[in-house]
């Protein structure tokens, strides 16, 4: 198991209980609040000492910080354009409006990492997902490749 894996169950371990401690007081916490800040304060009504490593409240702040950056959940998409130079960011339009127009159901985003412009296609959980929407493109875009990305999350309504 690798050791961002365990820091997390870790850190789940630690709200999960820390959850059942402080479902057990009655206390409700504030909206939008901090739960280690919440069961450290000394207001709140039955006292709990808790003991925790400093690193795992680094690693639990660092980890809560990093997930407010990233948009979306871990998945894969499918680049099908990457080019510098003069004309790429028109050429990147050009290719995404192509693709728009043979695969409409999917939805396509320009990026650009600075130099390059950059298309990728397709919000896909699965790595198997990701290779079933990759055969389907390949054929009109055959410099497509999968990558791993932060996708969006698409509602079931």
């Amino acid at each position: 198991m690798s050791r961002m894996m365990r820091i997390l169950i870790l850190i789940i371990s630690f709200i999960y209980t820390s959850l059942l401690v402080h479902g057990q007081s009655g206390q409700t916490t504030p909206s939008g609040g901090d739960i280690l800040l919440h069961l450290q304060d000394d207001r709140v009504g039955d006292q709990v000492d808790i003991q925790v490593d400093s690193l795992l409240v680094a690693n639990y702040y660092k980890f809560m910080i990093r997930n407010r950056k990233d948009s979306g959940i871990p998945g894969y998409r499918i680049r099908i354009y990457s080019e510098s130079g003069l004309g790429a960011k028109e050429k990147q339009q050009r290719v995404k409006a192509k693709f728009l127009s043979h695969y409409p159901g999917i939805d396509a985003y320009n990026r650009y990492d600075e130099p390059y412009f950059k298309v990728y296609v397709g919000d896909c959980r699965t790595k198997s997902e990701a290779l079933k929407m990759y055969d389907k493109i390949k054929r009109n875009f055959p410099n497509s490749i999968r990558v791993p990305d932060y996708i969006n999350i698409k509602s079931t309504e």
